[in-house]
């Protein structure tokens, strides 16, 4: 009996002494991508848009991830980085090289996350991105994203997307 309860207390042990060890991950933000997919929507007017769907986890050690909505049209004047916290920029495949798209014909796309407030914070993210006209071929973009302090740690980047030969009118 004594040998059997010895046993039963041997393999608890491990069990009974285990402690939830909380993850530790840096105060900066960190993204790591985890895919991009394409599908056809319709709106509620009938019409068809192809629509991008980039889906990446994030950790931030302190949680302070998300923007608070703006209270009014005031602060529309205020840097993009206070209005907005995810950053993504459109490369273009012209000739045999990918090119950026600068700012000003649309190849840097600006979002704001919602208010997070959970420490340490870990999750998983999914973006949509619509494609009301298709203007560039063979595409990629880098992504990055700024937590309330500011801190930026990494810049991932997308697989390549091939938006030829989607023809919204023929689904």
């Amino acid at each position: 009996m004594r040998h059997i309860f010895v046993a039963i207390l041997f393999l608890l042990l491990p069990v009974i002494s285990c402690n939830q060890i909380d993850p530790v991950y840096p105060d900066e933000p960190v993204i790591d991508y985890q895919g991009f997919g394409l599908f056809i929507a319709v709106d509620q007017l009938g019409n068809k848009n192809l629509i991008g769907q980039l889906t990446f986890d994030f950790t931030d050690g302190d949680g302070n991830v998300g923007l608070l909505p703006l209270v009014d049209t005031l602060q529309l004047n205020l840097p993009d980085t206070v209005k907005f916290n995810f950053f993504l920029q459109l490369y273009d495949l012209q000739g045999f090289e990918f090119v950026k798209i600068p700012e000003k014909d649309g190849g840097v796309l600006k979002y704001r996350i919602p208010y997070l407030d959970k420490q340490p914070l870990k999750g998983t993210m999914d973006l949509e991105i619509s494609y009301p006209v298709i203007r560039h071929d063979t595409i990629f973009y880098t992504f990055y994203i700024f937590d309330r302090d500011y801190n930026r740690r990494n810049t991932d980047t997308t697989d390549v997307i091939v938006l030829s030969g989607i023809d919204l009118e023929g689904i």
